[in-house]
């Protein structure tokens, strides 16, 4: 039988990559690769684990998940930098999609967009997982 833990993890890595990958298709420009999508789906189970298996998760849901959703953004834009810098080799910040209605020259407009849109996915993923497993702790 799976387990809660593993089940709410895999649903927060499903949903977010399912609202990353919408907001690619109709608000960015080019698409992200498939390994964008995988390292990004890894990344939201093993956060989501590691929220899941706090003591308190239950009593201070309300802090740790948007703290949380910051966490997994935080990691995820590291690890998107690294990649830019190391395996590409471009300038830094100059991988990253074009969001349609937003320029670039708004660094900090820019910037925010994808770092506390990532978070949300995030943060509202988690809400599902919890709503559809239907179960707050193992």
């Amino acid at each position: 039988m799976i387990s809660n833990l593993f089940k709410k993890a895999f649903i927060v890595g499903a949903f977010t990559i399912f609202f990353d990958f919408i907001f690619h298709k109709f608000l960015t420009h080019p698409m992200e690769s498939l390994t964008y999508f995988m390292i990004k789906f890894l990344l939201a189970f093993f956060v989501a684990i590691g929220i899941y298996t706090l003591n308190n998760y239950r009593i201070k849901k309300r802090f740790i998940i948007p703290i949380s959703g910051l966490i997994f953004s935080t990691l995820m834009s590291i690890y998107y930098r690294m990649w830019e810098l190391g395996e590409a080799g471009v300038p830094f910040g100059s991988r990253a999609p074009d969001i349609i209605g937003i320029s670039r020259d708004n660094l900090i407009l820019f910037s925010g967009t994808w770092w506390f849109g990532h978070a949300i996915f995030f943060i509202i993923s988690i809400l599902i997982a919890d709503k559809l497993v239907n179960s707050y702790g193992d």
